[in-house]
């Protein structure tokens, strides 16, 4: 993943974990790469209060942001 991108998918997700923080309610997020998935879980490990996880097959995976 270049640079640029994991920068935009982590501010992207950040903002996303603070809706999930308020609404109280989970967020999926588009299917997206192995790697850029990863760039997402690594991201929220750092935002205390939501958790992630990874849902559905092969190219279609995509991460769920939820509240902790």
């Amino acid at each position: 993943v270049c640079e640029r991108r994991a920068e935009a998918l982590t501010r992207f997700s950040v903002k996303i974990s603070q809706e999930v923080i308020e609404t109280g309610e989970e967020r999926a997020l588009e299917p997206m790469s192995p790697a850029d998935r990863k760039v997402v879980h690594d991201a929220m490990n750092e935002v205390e209060g939501v958790t992630t996880r990874s849902e559905g097959e092969n190219a279609g995976r995509y991460v769920v942001i939820a509240p902790a």
